[in-house]
């Protein structure tokens, strides 16, 4: 029995899927309305951490509305709970459950729903035999080492004004500014300072305070009105500055002499010994960054020997989810993908293609390591685990194992396990050539 004590009973489909009729206790249901009224709370940014535990469910249904908390619940529980009754059935799926709710979920009364899984397909190889991959030499060049060498200095860069220069995009510049919001007079302390350091056209404010301070010089003052863009609910807001630019400034690198190395880097003392320095460091990067190498190396020889037609649909799923991946990612550094395109001088169609490319890849390197950990009888044991975590999220590995099961979904770490396990196995027997 899962920690649910869920009563799971498994049909196969017509189309190959597999069903799984879930009832899920009245004993715990309580649990899972609460978990589920969190959730749906902090979706719609409802503070609870000052409200008495009676209060949070009434609250959110004011929010919300009742038909919506309702079905969010709904939803919620047989979502949530699907992959517990996937590990309870011991099943290795594709893709998420498909959930159906076939009644309403209530505190004290037993709860139905449907979940509907897609077997993972098994697939053959041409050949179980270890692989033979070429790899580039492991090595550190003079040109690596200056360029990590003028890095280096770059944290030591001081600045100074830059005498004659213009405000335009990409300067730095010293300012003085003040604020005041146009229809109250009320200051924009976050917008005052005597002193402020700001980068003309990166983006961290709109495009009408930098359309207003180019080509401004050092000593001169101007005054302007411009709109700071609205936030969730908070609606735009006019605004007026008054700028005074200090200075344009430069960036000067220290040149990399004997005497500079002596004075600033711990435990060297000329730049030949600094050089040698950032090349052992370089070396010892390399040769850890070789064996991922070797991991992914194998792993993608060994998937030329596929066999095979994989679903479109599962092709479909890992793409969206790739790229809701990607997206996410480059919300947390501030950027949407068209800007991302245009850094990387691709357009839609590329992106697409490379995307599917690494979709492709990635499909057949885990089903191809799958077929190997069956050819070989591979069973995993908690060191495994632990090489598979250690992947996964190195370093915060209990962490991770702990949210995986958590959330009923210990069977991926299994599979990860087992497809670890079976690449090691091909890095342990490989011939590796060293090219360049």
């Amino acid at each position: 029995m899962t920690r649910f004590d869920l009563k799971i009973t498994k049909s196969e489909r017509a189309d190959g899927k597999v069903q799984l009729n879930v009832v899920v206790p009245g004993k715990v249901t309580g649990n899972i309305i609460k978990s589920g009224t969190v959730a749906l709370a902090m979706q719609n940014r409802i503070d609870l951490r000052e409200m008495a535990e009676a209060e949070i469910i009434p609250t959110v249904i004011e929010k919300v509305g009742e038909p919506q908390y309702r079905a969010f619940l709904d939803h919620y529980a047989a979502a949530s709970l699907a992959p517990f009754a996937v590990q309870e059935k011991g099943l290795e799926i594709v893709m998420e459950p498909q959930t159906e709710t076939t009644d309403e979920i209530e505190e004290g009364r037993d709860f139905r729903f449907i979940a509907v899984v897609t077997p993972k397909p098994r697939f053959e190889l041409e050949s179980y035999e270890p692989v033979s991959v070429k790899l580039p030499q492991p090595q550190v060049t003079d040109a690596e080492v200056d360029a990590q060498l003028y890095a280096l200095a770059e944290n030591f860069a001081r600045t100074e004004p830059d005498e004659g220069a213009v405000v335009e995009d990409g300067r730095e510049i010293t300012i003085a500014i003040e604020t005041t919001e146009v229809a109250s007079g009320e200051p924009q302390r976050n917008l005052t300072a005597p002193k402020r350091v700001y980068q003309v056209g990166d983006g961290f404010l709109p495009a009408g305070f930098d359309d207003a301070i180019r080509g401004m010089v050092p000593g001169e003052s101007r005054s302007f009105e411009w709109e700071l863009p609205g936030i969730g609910e908070m609606e735009a807001m006019p605004v007026s500055s008054t700028v005074t630019l200090t200075q344009v400034n430069k960036k000067v690198v220290p040149a990399v002499t004997d005497a500079w190395v002596a004075a600033t880097i711990p435990n060297a003392n000329t730049v030949e010994e600094l050089k040698a320095r950032i090349r052992q460091e370089g070396e010892e990067y390399k040769q850890k960054e070789l064996e991922n190498q070797k991991f992914f190396a194998t792993a993608s020889e060994l998937a030329t020997r596929f066999k095979g037609f994989i679903p479109d649909e599962i092709y479909e799923y890992t793409r969206a989810n790739m790229l809701q991946g990607i997206q996410a990612s480059l919300q947390q550094q501030g950027m949407d993908l068209k800007t991302y395109l245009q850094q990387q001088g691709m357009d839609e169609q590329q992106f697409s293609m490379q995307v599917m490319l690494q979709v492709r890849e990635s499909l057949r390197q885990g089903f191809a390591l799958d077929a190997l950990a069956r050819h070989l009888k591979l069973t995993v044991t908690d060191d495994d685990y632990n090489d598979a975590l250690s992947r996964i999220a190195p370093g915060n590995e209990e962490q991770a194992r702990e949210q995986y099961e958590s959330n009923g979904r210990a069977y991926l770490i299994t599979e990860a396990a087992l497809r670890t396990k079976a690449n090691k196995w091909l890095v342990e027997t490989a011939t590796f050539e060293f090219v360049g």
